[in-house]
């Protein structure tokens, strides 16, 4: 009677491979969560900036003082009440706008806070084409607000910049930033947001920043790069080629036992249709046996 051949469905049903197909699916699954999770961070970094930034919002319900501005609140317009500080009204040079060169005039207001002292929060006024306008700008600001009660305003609330080359080596100020600007601030209390705020036009007016050449400092809204990243595509890809190579190798490893089997039972099969070979001695039949 022939030994029936298997198949590769009853070598993959048996308890050893249902095992390893348990593990593969294991393995598999692991790589299939990472190729999400490399995906889902393509397509972060790809989606658009469809955050609302273009209605001012309470400066308290995005950004705290002694805290770094966050994503959801950087680039966003947000109304803030303080007062003037008019010892602190400066200049910032190199700024572009329209493709010109020009200068900035800076301020620092004390924000009220809902409890406690106010805290200070650095502020770009106008733009001005010219440096000494600026310079003289700033000097008429100072003793304009010298006994200013505390104003509304509105701006666009920006991350802070690093000190450039120029504040380093010449001593000319041509970066927004918080830690520079605060060792140059008079009474300072310790208090201070991590981030700067661009007038918008009708609060730069009221302040009484925009006389002569003076313009409102263009703040566009943010704009985010809708591109998907492709590396992390890339990787997503190796993932799921990691998570079918699992399936594969079970199925491999399954096949290979059959081909096994299914071997051994032909050379059994063939072994016993050759018969004994030529060097077998037959033994006596029962009739020539001898009796006892």
């Amino acid at each position: 009677m022939s030994t029936p051949t298997p198949t590769f469905k009853d070598v993959a049903r048996r308890p050893r491979w249902i095992g390893v197909l348990v593990l593969c699916i294991a393995v598999a699954g692991v790589f299939a969560l990472l190729g999400q999770w490399q995906i889902e961070r393509a397509v972060e970094q790809g989606r658009a900036d469809d955050r609302d930034t273009e209605t001012a919002v309470p400066l308290e319900t995005v950004a705290e003082p002694a805290s770094t501005l966050t994503t959801e609140a950087g680039g966003r317009m947000v109304a803030f009440r303080g007062a003037w500080v008019p010892e602190d009204f400066d200049t910032i040079a190199g700024r572009d706008q329209h493709g010109d060169t020009g200068t900035w005039v800076i301020g620092r207001v004390l924000v009220e806070q809902p409890q406690g002292e106010p805290a200070s929060l650095p502020v770009a006024l106008a733009w001005y084409p010219d440096a000494g306008e600026a310079e003289r700008a700033a000097a008429v600001l100072a003793e304009t607000h010298a006994a200013d009660a505390p104003a509304d305003l509105v701006g666009r609330l920006m991350p802070p910049e690093a000190p450039t080359m120029g504040d380093l080596r010449d001593g000319t100020r041509e970066a927004m930033s918080v830690a520079a600007l605060i060792n140059q601030w008079s009474d300072w209390n310790g208090l201070v947001y991590g981030s700067y705020a661009i007038l918008d036009e009708p609060s730069a007016a009221a302040s009484g920043a925009l006389e002569g050449d003076a313009e409102p400092i263009v703040s566009m809204r943010p704009e985010v790069d809708t591109q998907l990243n492709a590396l992390n595509i890339f990787y997503a890809i190796e993932w799921v080629a990691f998570m079918l190579f699992a399936f594969y190798l079970w199925y491999r490893l399954v096949k290979d036992a059959v081909e096994r089997e299914v071997e051994a039972i032909e050379d059994a099969q063939a072994a016993a249709e050759a018969g004994p070979g030529p060097g077998a001695v037959a033994g006596p039949a029962d009739g020539d046996r001898p009796r006892r």
